[in-house]
This record gives C-alpha cells, sequence and structure tokens, in this order.
C-alpha cells in the first residue's frame, strides 16, 4: 500500500475488500473477522489452501487466499 504526504495508506486496488475474490492473510482475517494467528496457522499447517502470484519482478509475492478456499476452510472448521 502506497504511504501519501500525509502518511496516510491508501489501497491501490479500486475493488472493496469485501468484493475481492482472493486477499492476503491479514486482509483475509478482516474481511472474515478472524484473528490472524489462526488463519497463518492454518495455513502454515497446509489446512487452508493458498498461493502466492507473482509480484511485478517475477518473483513469488505475499501468501494469498482465495474466497472459495476461505469457505471450505470454514466449513470445516464448523464441522
Amino acid at each position: 500500500m502506497p504511504i501519501t504526504a500525509e502518511g496516510v495508506r491508501l489501497d491501490s486496488n479500486p475493488v472493496p475488500l469485501w468484493a475481492r475474490e482472493s486477499w492476503t492473510l491479514p486482509e483475509a482475517a478482516l474481511v472474515f473477522n478472524l484473528d490472524y494467528e489462526t488463519i497463518r496457522q492454518a495455513a502454515a499447517l497446509r489446512d487452508l489452501d493458498t498461493f502466492r502470484p507473482k509480484n511485478r519482478d517475477g518473483n513469488p509475492g505475499r501468501r494469498h487466499v482465495s474466497r472459495k478456499a476461505m469457505d471450505r476452510w470454514i466449513e470445516s472448521m464448523e464441522e
């Protein structure tokens, strides 16, 4: 996220966070109102499917999770 001259972080993506099809792990925690550490541990244990899209340099970027993967993981936790 770029920082403006006033020191405020602005998201360069015009799509609202709740309407996106994938998020970084901290963003997913905000959208689904879950604890970030729980999501991070689920991803580390491979209970939650994540992917790493390439960044502008062509290297793997930050871990992302799709809406479908979050829905599947939440349903498995409810069982």
